[in-house]
């Protein structure tokens, strides 16, 4: 017997999480990557460009791209780092911050939909494994 995929899971979880966010975020002018970015810079102010790569694990360019869209939007400043002019540290802008609390609330929405009828050890359990997974992933590419 062929069991199922748990990719194939995952992918209809991201695919319906994009479609529901899209919606939302469209009335701030975003896309779920660029909202995404936003709260990560609410967490770590006045990181640069490669820690916020780190974070997502996206190529350059499209971290720049979402940076870009979100400076030209007036969600975020950059700002050069007085020890080496050649960093440049990202900054949410008050508008930025403003956005913030209706970001969350989207987010918290999709999540309590798709966490629905689920016991919190069981949604503990689910963070656990999905990070382990995220861990085997990386890990096997750096070794690539």
């Amino acid at each position: 017997m062929v069991k199922k995929i748990i990719g194939r899971d995952i992918s209809i979880l991201y695919r319906h999480k994009i479609m529901s966010t899209e919606i939302e975020l469209k009335q701030f002018n975003l896309n779920k990557a660029q909202a995404e970015t936003l709260l990560y810079l609410k967490r770590n102010p006045g990181v640069n460009l490669k820690q916020i790569n780190d974070y997502f694990m996206l190529n350059k360019a499209t971290i720049t791209k979402i940076i870009n869209h979100l400076d030209k939007t007036g969600y975020v400043n950059r700002v050069s780092n007085n020890n080496d002019k050649r960093t440049i540290e990202i900054y949410l802008t008050t508008k930025g911050e403003d956005v913030i609390p209706k970001l969350i609330d989207v987010f918290e929405t999709w999540e309590s939909r798709l966490l629905k009828n689920m016991a919190l050890d069981d949604i503990e359990k689910l963070r656990e494994l999905l990070s382990q997974m995220v861990s085997n992933i990386t890990h096997n590419k750096e070794l690539e």
